[in-house]
C-alpha cells in the first residue's frame, strides 16, 4: 500500500481565540491535484504552511509522505500568494529560478544548478526568457517562473497559494493549465477562490471554512459550497465552468 502524499488527522488550530481550522481529516494521495477553494480567512494558507512545517497545529497529527513536515520539507515546492520582491532588482529569469535550490542542504556547483534551474523552465514554457531581466516580465510570465522556482527543487509535491491572483482570466487559465499538466508527474494542491474554473482543471477539490469538506471527488455538492460559504446553491454543473448562487439574506441589509 503506497504511503499517501498528505495524512492530516483531527488537526487544529487558533489564532489568539479565534479557531482558523477546526477538526480538519484530509487523505491525499500521491499523484492527486486538489483544489481547495473556501471564503477569505477560511483557513486555506494555514492549511498549507501547516503542510509546509511553518505552523505546527494546536491538536492532531500531519505526515508528508509518512515524515513530520519539517522532515519532509525537501519533497515540497510551494508558491506563494504574494512575492514580495523589487521588480527592478537586476536579477535574470534564470538566477531567480536557480534560487529554488537553496536552503536544501545540498552541496552542487552552479553548473548543475544551472542544469536543474533549464529543466524547471521548460516545464513552463520560459526557457527562451532564461536571460531576460524579472521586472521585464508579464504578470502571467511572472508567475510561471515563481511556478519554476519551485519546481526547481524536484518536489513530490507541489503547493500553490492563489497563483492567479494578481492575472487576468486568460492568462489564469493558460496557469491551470500548466499545473493539469505538471500533475502528470507530481502531486498538486492548489488554493483558489475561482470555483468556477479550477474544476475544468483539479481532480478533487475541497471546501475550506475552518471545516474542510472533501469527499476524494471532482464534483462540487451543494451541501459543500454551502456549508463553506453559508450560502444555498441552486446549480453545481460537474466539469463546468459555472456555478450559481441565488439570492439569500445579508447579515445587517
Amino acid at each position: 500500500m503506497s504511503i499517501p502524499a498528505v495524512l492530516m488527522r483531527d488537526v487544529s488550530y487558533r489564532y489568539r481565540e479565534a479557531a482558523v481550522l477546526e477538526s480538519v481529516d484530509l487523505l491525499l494521495n500521491e499523484g492527486d491535484f486538489l483544489g481547495i477553494i473556501g471564503p477569505n480567512a477560511g483557513g486555506k494558507t494555514t492549511l498549507l504552511k501547516i503542510i509546509l512545517g511553518l505552523l505546527e497545529p494546536d491538536r492532531g497529527s500531519v505526515e508528508v509522505f509518512g515524515r513530520s513536515p519539517r522532515k519532509a520539507r525537501g519533497t515540497i515546492g510551494y508558491v506563494p500568494q504574494y512575492a514580495r520582491f523589487e521588480s527592478r532588482f537586476p536579477i535574470d529569469v534564470l538566477d531567480m529560478v536557480r534560487m529554488g535550490r537553496l536552503g536544501r542542504g545540498r552541496r552542487e556547483g552552479a553548473r548543475k544548478a544551472r542544469e536543474a534551474a533549464l529543466v524547471a523552465l521548460e516545464h513552463v514554457d520560459l526557457v527562451d526568457q532564461a536571460c531576460e531581466q524579472i521586472g521585464r516580465l508579464s504578470g502571467g510570465q511572472l508567475q510561471r517562473v515563481l511556478i519554476a522556482r519551485a519546481l526547481a527543487s524536484e518536489p513530490r509535491i507541489l503547493l500553490l497559494d492563489e497563483p492567479t491572483a494578481s492575472v487576468d482570466t486568460r492568462i489564469g487559465q493558460s496557469v491551470y493549465g500548466l499545473l493539469e499538466r505538471l500533475s502528470d508527474t507530481l502531486t498538486v494542491v492548489l488554493v483558489s477562490h475561482d470555483i468556477g474554473v479550477i474544476s475544468r482543471y483539479v481532480k478533487t477539490i475541497a471546501c475550506l471554512n475552518v471545516r474542510l469538506h472533501y469527499h476524494h471527488s471532482r464534483e462540487l455538492t451543494p451541501g459543500m459550497v454551502e456549508a463553506a460559504y453559508g450560502c444555498p446553491v441552486d446549480l453545481v454543473a460537474h466539469g463546468h465552468p459555472h456555478r450559481v448562487l441565488p439570492s439569500h439574506p445579508v447579515e445587517g441589509g
